[in-house]
């Protein structure tokens, strides 16, 4: 697993002269070796080296002991094999001289594995020196590699923060990798493994290590805790740490993130805490100092600990913030603490939890800021608009509420596009009801407020990805999710947007595993995506649309495009429904998405004049796409289907571009997009099989879509009813499709009506 192209290499070279594998310790030399079918197996050692020919004993044990004698005992025994030598750098010379004259006269062939940065003996240099055999570096596995690795070991999908972790920790080191993998607490979650807990350590794994760290002196010892628990530092170090730290920029790092996890691990609880309390005298990082006397139980300042909780939100940390804000609150942090633990409690999805903190601190005299934030929580989340209403006195607070109530106009009458905070928020009014010209404006950080710019990111996402502007949503959004490293709301939330993008580009299996990963925070936005992914892969979601049904939370509008795509495909609702509600709420980005799918589903000629419409009046940049669309489905004309799908393909929309690629009949074009949307199966890439019928299995596909039961059918065409199943089972593998409902569909034209 991870290295097929190196596996081929091995192979190829048993059908030749042989090969020279080198590599670090742990890459997984040996383990590439027991590939191969070899006739002797020989295995060097350190304790043989000074014996000559020791490691040829197994051959000598009725010979002649002169030296003579031995050499060519051993030179016959392994003539005419296929010889494997393990860490051929500790061969004694005698064996290494002799492995040279098998591979120079080509009297055996000789695969060897050689740790990187070894001294070798002469012989065994000359082999790949003198070209006698190839000699090829086994490197770390990369990352893709690992994932491949631990998800064929688990059986399952690897979620992407545990694949970072143990990438990361094992530097590619399969032989690492094994040892974390036997020691881990393996979670399952929706079919998605994950570690639970810190890094595993296995007893074999830190006696590895402590092989490294053994002969380190007392004082040095005392750095590399000190770096272990406080890296990057700067801190003199002698060069008996030489391969044990690096020197960054920065300062100090240790040389591999299992040293810190194997000294912090064996460090006695008393020189732990003195090394915590040290370095919080010392670093001047407000987060790390709060971090480090929180660990060392010497958190006594709730002041320097909200702020450190601020930081940690700041950059999407909720799970640290949460911890820091209620130490600052413990230990005297009063009305601030509560504030702060609220807010992420809000961010958390941890509405009931965030309102009582919010209620058990509140007074008249609370600032805007505050206000607003447990409003937005009372009227998004709970669904208590009214009460929500009255708290806010800001406008843009005011504003934000109004918007996910679905009052446009209202909110509208609020906003100044000179404050960038109000004029983000009229760019998503804008978008949301077709007006959106950009830029996004550029939204200063606001301190009082520490998730402040994850809620500007999400604005400017939900912009740039409902107006059209499919790369740049997604650069923001996976740059968002990757900053995240716990699997917290954050992350989840990000998770969940990146899928959503991925779904509307094509990749719905990578859309399918975000969402899976994805822990169940926000669960309606979540079902509703996954729904909708598992239609397009031609999956039943009835069953996720009704659980997402029944969370649907109140107060949120904008985001009911979702629940409305899901109900389509998941559902069977008309996109026309869907349409008509968005315009009655001057949605009209969202009726044209509407209108689009109708287009998709078959029903071009309805959809085409109001989407003509929208498309001169509205400003989203997909609508003429939209509208060309339909009217080249309408007309029939393969020429503007082609073109209409190099404009999609061009904007990112790969599906849709492969859509209209399969409805101009150029099957290159058509079979060359598909291939890139991973597996989907919708209507419109359907009916390109529809030649691929024949005549009598469309006939009774044709009945079967207009409702005949198959005794019906064989009735009207005088056939029996096995013969019927018969039929249909064909025409449904061939169309890629599993129901009645999904073959009326695909056979529109043929049943001459919007079906």
């Amino acid at each position: 697993m991870g290295r097929d192209a190196e596996l081929t290499a091995v192979r190829r070279a048993v059908r030749s002269a042989g090969l020279i594998v080198a590599g670090p310790a742990g890459v997984g030399k040996t383990r590439l070796l027991d590939e191969v079918e070899c006739d002797v197996r020989l295995r060097a050692t350190a304790a043989m080296s000074e014996i000559p020919l020791g490691v040829m004993a197994p051959f000598l044990s009725s010979v002649d002991p002169s030296p003579l004698a031995m050499l060519t005992a051993a030179r016959t025994a392994l003539r005419d094999r296929i010889v494997v030598v393990d860490d051929v750098h500790l061969l004694d010379d005698a064996s290494a001289g002799l492995l040279h004259q098998l591979v120079h006269h080509r009297e055996a062939v000789v695969v060897a594995t050689l740790r990187s940065g070894e001294r070798a003996p002469e012989p065994v240099v000359a082999l790949w020196k003198d070209e006698l055999l190839p000699r090829i570096e086994l490197e770390p596995l990369g990352r893709a590699a690992v994932v491949e690795v631990l998800e064929t070991v688990l059986g399952g999908v690897l979620d992407s923060a545990t694949a970072d972790r143990l990438w990361t920790a094992s530097a590619g080191n399969m032989l690492l990798l094994r040892e974390m993998h036997f020691a881990a607490q393996w979670v399952s979650h929706g079919g998605v493994w994950s570690l639970d807990g810190p890094l595993p350590l296995s007893p074999r794994l830190v006696e590895l290590i402590e092989v490294h760290l053994a002969g380190v002196p007392a004082e040095e010892r005392r750095v590399l805790e000190l770096l272990a628990f406080g890296e990057p530092l700067d801190l003199a170090a002698s060069e008996a740490l030489d391969g044990l730290v690096t020197v960054t920029d920065e300062g100090l790092r240790l040389a591999h993130p299992l040293y810190g996890e194997v000294l912090r691990a064996q460090c006695p609880p008393l020189r732990k805490r003195n090394h915590q309390r040290y370095l919080a005298s010392v670093l001047d990082d407000p987060l790390r100092v709060a971090v480090l006397r929180l660990d060392s139980g010497t958190a006594d300042d709730p002041a320097q600990l909200l702020r450190a909780a601020n930081l940690a939100s700041a950059t999407g940390g909720v799970v640290l913030a949460e911890r820091l804000a209620r130490a600052a609150w413990s230990v005297g942090g009063g009305v601030e603490a509560a504030r702060q633990l609220a807010y992420v409690l809000v961010f958390t999805d941890r509405a009931e939890e965030a309102e009582e903190v919010f209620a058990s601190v509140a007074t008249d005299d609370d600032p805007i800021e505050v206000r607003t934030m447990r409003a937005m929580n009372l009227g998004w989340a709970l669904g208590r608009t009214e009460e929500a209403a009255e708290m806010i006195v800001m406008p843009a607070g005011r504003a934000a509420l109004l918007f996910f109530a679905g009052k446009y106009d209202e909110a509208r009458a609020l906003l100044s596009d000179a404050d960038p905070g109000e004029a983000a928020i009229l760019a998503m009014i804008d978008v949301v009801q077709g007006r959106y010209t950009g830029p996004f404006p550029v939204v200063p950080p606001n301190p009082e407020v520490g998730l402040g710019a994850e809620m500007n990111a999400f604005s400017e996402v939900f912009v740039h990805a409902l107006h059209g502007e499919l790369a740049r949503a997604e650069r923001l959004a996976v740059q968002a999710h990757r900053e995240k490293a716990e699997w917290d709301s954050m992350r989840s939330s990000w998770a969940v947007s990146c899928a959503g993008l991925a779904r509307a580009g094509g990749r719905l299996l990578e859309a399918r595993r975000l969402l899976r990963e994805a822990r169940p925070v926000q669960p309606f936005v979540r079902l509703c995506e996954l729904a909708h992914v598992e239609s397009l892969l031609g999956n039943d979601a009835r069953a996720l649309l009704a659980e997402a049904e029944e969370l649907a939370p109140p107060g949120m509008r904008p985001y009911g495009i979702g629940l409305w795509q899901a109900r389509i495909w998941a559902g069977g609702t008309s996109p026309f429904e869907a349409a008509q509600d968005a315009r009655a709420h001057t949605e009209f980005a969202a009726e044209a998405v509407f209108l689009h799918e109708a287009v998709r589903l078959g029903h071009a000629s309805d959809a085409l004049e109001r989407l003509r419409e929208l498309a001169s009046t509205t400003t989203g940049l997909l609508v003429p796409v939209y509208a060309a669309h339909a009217e080249a489905l309408v007309r029939n004309d393969s020429g503007a289907l082609e073109e209409v799908a190099a404009r999609f393909e061009k904007a990112g929309y790969v599906l849709f571009a492969a859509e209209a690629a399969a409805a101009s009949g150029n099957r290159a074009l058509a079979g060359r997009l598909i291939g890139l949307c991973e597996y989907a199966r919708t209507p419109a890439l359907a009916r390109m099989t529809l030649t691929s019928l024949t005549r009598r299995e469309r006939e009774v596909a044709v009945l079967a879509a207009r409702g005949l039961t198959n005794k019906e059918i064989a009735e009207s065409l005088v056939i029996s009813v096995r013969t019927v199943d018969n039929h249909l089972s064909n025409a449904y593998a061939k169309l890629g499709i599993t129901t009645r409902g999904e073959l009326a569909l695909v056979l529109t034209d043929d049943l001459g009506g919007r079906g």
